[in-house]
């Protein structure tokens, strides 16, 4: 059974969930998820975990991502991007690169934030967006979340769109940065374009698109990365046959250092089998095992 990661390009348009409803099509997948949503506005790499990847989602979804936002100062939208109702909101006639430059850094490091109504994030058991779309109010709670980097681009003053380069953690809204962003200024803004140009190691530029996968028949598996890329910075235990049938029954394994932390768990023919902890008792606990 083919495993591992796909570098997807997801256009403008359709959500990250109909993607992974088109690609579950693909011959030999029985197991299909996403490590990261992208709103539908928005384009750029969309990680797809295949099959036994599926269980490595909360790894991915600790990579960090790198977008190119594109933020119209003057108007408000109800959903925080183009796809919402957008209304006047401030006079921009003084607003410029250097005042959008001094307010960046009040914007970067580990920051509260407020994610949007419009949005998956649940609440009660079910997404806003749900509740934002019958009209029922919902007050999200601020969060933090950390921006490693951000940085003004170019700004268009006769249209008072700018254009920025955001590197951010897991859980950051680039439609509230924009908001607040905006606020901050005192004339408003929304999120007119975005392109997730990275996820860790994938890059929008080698992303293939869902129709260039689709079209490629039984031969889309020689586009899958390796099932293990979220883990290959972690130490490595390479397992003899007694220890491999150990893990494979659940059971744990002796530690190979007094050091703590998380390992991936290799089979004598040096595939990953397991990721596992050490646990208080020094030995290694299979989290999630892979191959029967």
């Amino acid at each position: 059974m083919a495993s591992g990661i796909l570098n997807v390009n997801k256009p403008a348009g359709p959500s990250s969930f109909a993607v992974v409803r088109i690609l579950r099509r693909l011959p030999r997948i029985t197991k299909i998820g996403h490590g990261g949503t992208l709103d539908p506005a928005a384009d750029g790499v969309l990680p797809i975990l295949v099959n036994a990847a599926t269980r490595l989602a909360d790894f991915v979804h600790e990579w960090p991502k790198s977008y190119l936002a594109t933020v119209t100062f003057g108007f408000v939208s109800d959903t925080g991007d183009r796809e919402g109702q957008i209304t006047p909101s401030g006079d921009t006639s003084s607003l410029g690169s250097a005042r959008i430059e001094a307010a960046l850094p009040g914007f970067i490091g580990r920051i509260e934030q407020i994610p949007p109504v419009y949005s998956a994030l649940k609440q009660g058991g079910e997404a806003l967006y749900r509740k934002a779309r019958r009209g029922e109010a919902s007050a999200p709670q601020a969060r933090q979340v950390d921006i490693f980097a951000l940085r003004l681009l170019d700004y268009d003053a006769a249209q008072a769109v700018g254009r920025f380069e955001v590197s951010s953690g897991r859980g950051m809204y680039v439609r509230s940065l924009a908001h607040d962003l905006g606020a901050r200024l005192g004339c408003g803004a929304y999120l007119s374009g975005l392109t997730r140009t990275a996820v860790g190691p994938l890059r929008v530029s080698d992303a293939f698109s869902p129709t260039a996968l689709t079209e490629a028949g039984e031969g889309w598996t020689d586009r899958l990365l390796p099932m293990d890329l979220p883990l290959q910075g972690w130490p490595s235990v390479a397992l003899d046959a007694v220890g491999a049938a150990a893990i494979r029954r659940g059971q744990s394994v002796a530690a190979p250092s007094s050091a703590p932390g998380r390992y991936r768990l290799l089979d004598p023919q040096g595939h990953l089998l397991a990721w596992a902890e050490v646990d208080a008792a020094h030995r290694l606990q299979p989290r999630a095992v892979f191959l029967s």
